[in-house]
């Protein structure tokens, strides 16, 4: 479990119409309907419950962020807030049959859950009605006993 924050800007005009994401600064920038500019970066780099974040992540996220797109250096920041995200020890999520007949788990999505959860629902019905699922063989449970870990936090949207 780790906290995960984000924070918004005050309203601008519209000028952003998509989520962009740089894995090489390590943050992620969308504006809002209203025209904030919602911000948000990777995890925190210890295990904490705390739902505050730090002000050094924040910072670094936001000065990566103008480094990217200097037009935000202008703008006041309104509100902050943190929340904890449990993710497993490879940022891979768990798409799972379990030992239980009849029980499977899907979590462990940490950050990337809002982004991926709708296109990973066609592989864990499938993996419901009939058992198994070539879209979510690689996401099983027994990958941590077997030492299989999934090496993809670049495809995360953001850098862990």
């Amino acid at each position: 479990s780790v906290a995960l924050q984000a924070l918004v800007s005050e309203p601008i005009k519209p000028c952003m119409d998509v989520v962009v994401m740089a894995n090489t600064v390590h943050g992620y920038m969308s504006q809002s309907d209203k025209g904030e500019m919602v911000i948000g970066g990777g995890t925190d780099g210890y295990n904490n419950y705390t739902q505050r974040g730090s002000f050094h992540h924040i910072e670094e996220t936001v000065r990566a962020l103008v480094e990217t797109f200097p037009m935000i250096s202008r703008l006041k920041m309104l509100r902050q807030w943190g929340g904890i995200v449990d993710v497993t020890g490879d940022r891979s999520p768990i798409l799972s049959k379990t030992p239980v007949e009849g029980v499977f788990i899907n979590g462990g999505w940490g950050t990337g859950g809002f982004k991926a959860i709708p296109g990973s629902g066609w592989g864990f019905a499938e993996l419901m009605a009939k058992g198994h699922s070539p879209l979510t063989d690689a996401f099983g449970l027994e990958r941590f006993a077997e030492g299989r870990f999934i090496d993809e936090s670049v495809a995360a949207g953001v850098a862990h």
